[in-house]
């Protein structure tokens, strides 16, 4: 698709691409053409042109146009991911930590080859959610993760609110067979398979964002969602916050007193039910051994 290279087509201006060239040589922002068009349903067409390294040009379609700056984000970081060495081909899945340095999940990504009818973008390969088509468009999955990566940064709780709110309209995410996440270990968490299945920390995040604002029922709304979809998680996290908290707040008494079972039945569908999963076994821990005091 032949487009007109203008001020508002290029993400980054030539100038600030030869500053960037001048101070950091490995700055995937000065060595490629970024451009932003709109496509016919009002959506985004971002893609880049030759940049450096031997990779390949990239795009996302179906880009949201509040997305613009994100998806500018989410480009820059798989050029860097190729840069270091991780594969940027057809039919490749791409995995890493594409936002920011302590999210508590990997984003996950397909890449596939597009042939458009004009030279200029012919061979271009396109970012889609994980094993999915060249044909699905948006990957919404990988732009839900992205914001909810950031939003552990944000500290206005609005503006955290309004950040889950916008990754769950992309992504509500999935209801999980009963026993996913059953087996996580909390303190040493990695959610990428329920965030990426079922977006858990957009729930999660949201229902603290609303207890922050004083909205403690809003936010019990949201964290039964959250079980709803991963009832096996749910029952390892209750576990792990009933022994390892023993102070009483609307958070934990809405854990203490939570049924599961009950919630599943209420908001999971019919077809999704299931047994629920064993509760964890609480390690027991072993009496000191007495020693007997010596008589003079």
């Amino acid at each position: 698709m032949r487009h007109h290279v203008t001020s508002e087509t290029r993400l980054v201006s030539t100038g600030a691409r030869l500053l960037r060239r001048f101070f950091d040589l490995e700055d995937p922002h000065g060595w490629a053409e970024y451009h932003c068009v709109e496509e016919a349903a009002g959506t985004l067409w971002i893609h880049c042109h030759s940049p450096r390294w031997g990779l390949p040009n990239l795009e996302f379609v179906g880009v949201p146009a509040d997305m613009r700056g994100y998806a500018h984000q989410l480009m820059f970081e798989i050029i860097a991911h190729g840069r270091a060495g991780h594969a940027l081909a057809p039919d490749c899945d791409i995995e890493g930590i594409f936002s920011a340095p302590l999210q508590n999940f990997r984003q996950m990504a397909t890449l596939r080859r597009t042939d458009h009818d004009d030279p200029d973008h012919f061979g271009m390969v396109r970012i889609v959610d994980w094993t999915q088509s060249a044909d699905s468009g948006f990957p919404r999955r990988l732009f839900a993760a992205h914001i909810m990566a950031w939003v552990e940064y944000t500290e206005d709780p609005a503006q955290k609110e309004a950040m889950c709110r916008r990754s769950l309209a992309i992504f509500p995410g999935y209801f999980l067979d009963m026993a996913a996440g059953a087996d996580i270990v909390p303190r040493k968490v990695d959610l990428t398979d329920l965030q990426f299945r079922a977006n858990l920390s957009a729930y999660l995040s949201l229902a603290h964002a609303l207890f922050d604002q004083g909205r403690g029922k809003e936010g019990i709304g949201y964290l039964r969602q959250a079980i709803a979809r991963c009832p096996g998680w749910a029952c390892a996290y209750r576990h792990h916050l009933l022994n390892a908290y023993r102070a009483r707040d609307r958070y934990i008494d809405f854990w203490r007193e939570a049924d599961i079972e009950r919630i599943c039945g209420d908001l999971r569908p019919a077809n999704t039910t299931g047994p629920m999963p064993a509760p964890p076994r609480t390690a027991k821990r072993k009496p000191k051994a007495r020693t007997r005091k010596r008589s003079a």
